[in-house]
């Protein structure tokens, strides 16, 4: 009996890679290797505080190929080795399960009660998820078709990630530690943007936020070229990668892909944020905690009704992209980031304070959080965040502050962490509509998935504001 866990790597190790991509790297492989080795090394011996990250990511690529030969050649072996495990895994599956959701609840009970007994304003927010998850219940699309095991698996997969980067010192120092080499990374491209404007960089905000977009387009661009993207992350969820499939996704699967996207943002925005002095780490953890939020939101609000025909990844192949070398897949990038280049903010602070009161913000500064995520939603989410770079300052200067506590800046920082605006809707319809024509009812699907990536940055305030 053979596991799928090794025996796909082992069927395709190049899994995800484009070989002609590999091959199109520079030079032979012996000699590319060799010179990056020389460079490492170099790096380590004139800085080693300064390499760290490059001593990070090498050992990362290492261990990944080692895994990655470890279930080419000796896949079958570890397969048969594991075989009567899993049988006997299999055959009990049902009350195995039941175990395990027992446990699960009596941990969570336990842990609510030995965790709030000395902040009981805490579970203000564990009420909030349960409010959001019920709302959601109660506007699906098909309540008699909701399967809540995805849905289950999805909160619990956020509320441990929050547990994790929030309550652990190796999470809070691996994210902080992740966030300043974004900042590192991304501090690079002031020096091409000062050569090109010069000292007018300092005073004229779109110097500064629009060259990193382009940058960070570009440098992804060259990563999704030479395939180490896609064997990264094995798949993504960006419409243009997906392009292929997008005829023959069901409109829950269609759903899905647009609720992800507005409830997190790209990298290449994410660099403009950070240059208005938002948290890097927290961007970063926020993303990551949204992400499996917004699935299970999804599944809740929009479940599957149709019979998918994407059930594994061998139906799945990510493609490279059309360009035939590096700088021409860098300058396709930063082409591609120019498209992401009345007065309502009294009626949203009002509208949206129950929201911000309920994923635990303090009463008196509900109404200032309310009203930047209603410039979000209606406007985007630029502006919102520029209001809390402005409202952090004036704390850190010693200004009249607003928001007085860093916890409420990094909850906010979590609530505007995404697409999900209004706006964004006629660009993810228009875009989605060059890549394929939608049936007509499929149209019902696009305003929900602005409520669910939205509804899935509050829960991931709920579930961080709770940790804390």
């Amino acid at each position: 009996m053979r596991c799928s866990f090794f025996s796909e790597r082992q069927r395709n190790p190049t899994h995800g890679v484009d070989p002609c991509r590999l091959a199109s790297w520079p030079g032979q492989p012996s000699l590319s290797i060799t010179g990056y080795v020389a460079f490492f090394i170099t790096a380590c011996v004139l800085n080693f505080e300064r390499a760290i990250g490059l001593v990070v990511l090498t050992c990362l690529a290492i261990a990944s190929k080692a895994y990655d030969l470890l279930k080419t050649y000796k896949g079958d072996s570890i397969s048969r080795c594991f075989a009567p495990v899993i049988r006997c895994f299999r055959a009990n599956f049902r009350w195995i399960k039941w175990v395990f959701i027992a446990v699960a609840v009596v941990f969570l009970v336990a842990w609510l009660a030995v965790d709030t007994i000395q902040r009981p304003e805490q579970l203000i927010s564990f009420a909030g998820i349960c409010m959001f998850v019920l709302v959601s219940f109660i506007f699906s699309a098909h309540r008699t078709a909701v399967l809540w095991r995805p849905v289950f698996w999805g909160l619990g997969m956020q509320f441990c990630i929050g547990l994790f980067v929030i309550r652990t010192e190796p999470g809070f120092i691996a994210f902080q530690w992740l966030g300043d080499q974004v900042q590192i990374f991304l501090s690079y491209t002031k020096a091409g943007s000062s050569f090109v404007f010069g000292d007018l960089i300092a005073d004229i905000f779109a110097f500064q936020a629009l060259p990193i977009v382009v940058f960070f387009s570009s440098v992804m661009s060259v990563l999704y070229f030479l395939g180490l993207m896609q064997w990264l992350i094995v798949k993504t969820e960006a419409p243009l990668l997906i392009r292929p499939y997008l005829k023959d996704m069901t409109k829950s699967e269609i759903h899905a892909v647009m609720t992800g996207g507005f409830a997190t943002i790209a990298g290449s925005v994410m660099g403009a944020f950070i240059s208005f002095g938002i948290d890097a780490s927290s961007l970063i953890s926020a993303s990551v905690m949204a992400a499996p939020c917004a699935l299970a939101i999804s599944k809740l609000l929009y479940p599957e009704t149709e019979e998918s025909k994407f059930k594994s990844e061998k139906e799945i192949k990510v493609s490279c992209g059309e360009e035939r070398n590096i700088l021409e897949a860098a300058s396709s990038g930063a082409s591609a980031s120019i498209g992401l280049i009345a007065n309502i903010a009294l009626i949203c602070s009002y509208l949206f304070m129950p929201v911000a009161f309920m994923m635990g913000i303090p009463y008196e500064e509900s109404f200032t959080v309310a009203e930047m995520i209603g410039t979000k939603l209606f406007l985007n989410e630029f502006l919102a965040y520029e209001k809390l770079a402005e409202l952090k300052s004036n704390r850190l200067n010693g200004h009249e502050q607003v928001i007085e506590g860093v916890r409420s800046e990094v909850i906010c920082t979590y609530a505007l962490c995404g697409f999900a605006n209004f706006s964004s809707l006629g660009i993810v319809i228009g875009g989605l509509w060059l890549l394929f024509v939608p049936p007509l009812d499929c149209l019902n699907i696009f305003r929900t998935s602005v409520f669910n990536g939205t509804n899935g940055d509050v829960q991931t305030c709920c579930n961080d504001l709770y940790a804390r």
